[in-house]
């Protein structure tokens, strides 16, 4: 974070992890809607055949020095890049 670089070396690492290791997420976990900002994950799943934990574990093997935080929604909606989503 405290280098001018460390944006850019994010971006191409989290890029790879997305073109090598993300690809088949959506299908195996049942992801419809998978969405990037920077380092902000946005994920819209089936309940009906998977579950937010279950997701969240299986994201957090993907790379042994990540480990991803996780914001559920809550009343319908759910808190993403400074905006309620509704």
């Amino acid at each position: 974070m405290g280098f001018p670089i460390s944006n850019n070396v994010a971006e191409i690492l989290l890029q790879d992890l997305e073109n090598t290791q993300f690809k088949q997420i959506p299908d195996e976990q049942n992801i419809t809607f998978y969405a990037r900002y920077v380092d902000d994950i946005l994920l819209i799943y089936n309940t009906k055949h998977t579950t937010a934990e279950k997701i969240h574990s299986h994201i957090n093997k993907v790379h042994p020095d990540l480990q991803f935080t996780d914001n559920f929604e809550y009343n319908n909606s759910i808190s993403f890049l400074d905006l309620l989503i509704i």
